[in-house]
């Protein structure tokens, strides 16, 4: 029987008939690049210079990578890590464990968990030019901004590292330098993110790792969230471990495709990191975190408050934040776990004065015909915020906190492209200005 897995395209202009082949319901892009409207006596370079080019303006229809590691069903509300359920891991496993099976495709054995915690904790111990880059900054700057400068300091600390400097492809096939590269950059992370926090805050900042402990008790010491012993807060650690697995990855957001077009010219995974922060924290992406808290504020200070926000809304004078996702079409499957934990902390969220304006943003959302024909809802990264804000973490340090989360699924795809041939991300363009005819 024949198969019918191709795409048939009759070009008009040179009435030439094409079959492109589809593959996991995708066609390659470089087969449109034979559809030339030279003749067909054409060199074949030729063919190509003039072949066509598909235009997908911020890449809303395109896929840049093969993928093994998340999978997102936005019809279903279905999101999965490696084959697993993200609710299955939510409930039966913590946060170093999901890294692992993220990171390296299997959920970890004792020994291999105790490996993961050691070889973090040996990283975890930043150069001093790292905390003098961070205090180098107002604590009242941006901490996005602080945490950049502090991981250029970290990757500096290291110049062997840096494949210009050494002069070599270091970690492109060669498995070792990739794991000990995936380490360095969450430990750096996670490290720089509590030295931001600290400095924030106006504390002393203390560099210490136990291998014993798990990176996020490490992290959490580090940020001054203990005990009256001095050991990790087991409210903070618990609700952290089950908080990130929520928010490990999610397939090719915008922020993880700023960090692998950056690494796909074969640069460091620092570095990297730089350039996907730097994306994760603009206000279309998990800068929105930010936003949405300092809208809720102004909301409740304004005459007429949520009901009139509504209006205004619905008026387009302002967009929603914490509404709506670019992927989702149905309920966020985050969603219930988060409204799990909510309930966990009931009285430091219900004395958070601004978890109102957000209860009667989302009950509007749920009921107006407005919202709910365009099939609008909560979106998990607004719950996210409100977990931290429970836990007592300073509304500033949410969206680095959300980055970190992150970290660990951005560090997935980064491996797994460095075991691909290399391939340097240079999109085209389609020119539309004047060309002029003098030489």
């Amino acid at each position: 029987m024949p198969k019918w897995d191709k795409l048939m395209l009759w070009d008009m202009r040179t009435f030439r008939f094409y079959s492109v082949k589809i593959e996991h319901n995708a066609v390659d892009a470089m087969q449109f690049r034979k559809i030339s409207p030279l003749p067909m006596t054409a060199p074949i370079v030729d063919h190509m210079t003039n072949g066509l080019t598909v235009l997908d303006q911020g890449y809303k229809n395109t896929a840049a990578v093969l993928s093994e590691i998340t999978h997102i069903d936005g019809n279903k509300g279905k999101l999965q890590y490696r084959g697993y359920p993200v609710g299955y891991l939510f409930e039966n496993h913590d946060y170093e464990e999901v890294c692992h099976l993220l990171i390296w495709g299997n959920l970890p054995t004792p020994e291999q968990k105790r490996q993961f915690r050691a070889n973090m904790a040996k990283e975890m111990v930043p150069d001093p030019s790292v905390n003098r880059a961070v205090r180098a900054f107002a604590p009242e700057a941006p901490a996005f901004l602080i945490i950049s400068a502090g991981l250029a300091a970290w990757a500096a600390s290291d110049p062997s590292k840096i494949p210009v400097h050494a002069g070599d492809r270091i970690y492109l096939g060669k498995t070792k330098e990739v794991d000990a590269g995936v380490y360095r950059s969450l430990a750096a992370l996670m490290t720089v993110t509590a030295m931001t926090s600290c400095h924030q805050q106006k504390k002393t900042f203390i560099a210490q790792a136990d291998p014993s402990l798990s990176p996020i008790d490490n992290m959490l010491i580090m940020m001054g969230k203990v005990d009256r012993y001095g050991n990790a807060d087991k409210k903070f650690s618990k609700a952290i471990n089950k908080l990130w697995i929520l928010f490990a990855d999610h397939e090719m957001t915008n922020s993880t495709a700023a960090y692998l077009h950056a690494a796909s010219s074969l640069s460091d995974p620092l570095s990297s990191m730089v350039t996907g922060i730097s994306a994760c924290a603009g206000p279309l992406h998990a800068g929105a975190i930010d936003l949405a808290y300092k809208r809720f504020a102004e909301i409740r200070a304004t005459e007429g408050g949520v009901k009139k926000h509504m209006e205004d809304v619905k008026a387009k004078k302002f967009r929603l934040m914490g509404v709506g996702h670019r992927v989702y079409r149905t309920v966020d499957p985050r969603v219930g776990y988060l409204r799990d934990m909510m309930s966990q902390f009931q009285n430091a969220v219900n004395d958070n004065p601004l978890l109102e304006v957000a209860k009667e943003i989302e009950n509007a959302v749920f009921n107006d015909e407005y919202f709910t024909s365009r099939k609008l809802s909560i979106n998990a990264d607004l719950y996210g915020s409100f977990v931290y804000a429970a836990l007592g973490f300073d509304v500033r340090i949410f969206t680095p906190l959300a980055i970190t989360a992150r970290s660990a699924g951005i560090l997935a795809h980064w491996r797994e492209s460095m075991h691909q041939p290399p391939c340097l991300w240079r999109p085209r363009q389609v020119y539309t200005g004047r060309v002029s005819e003098d030489a």
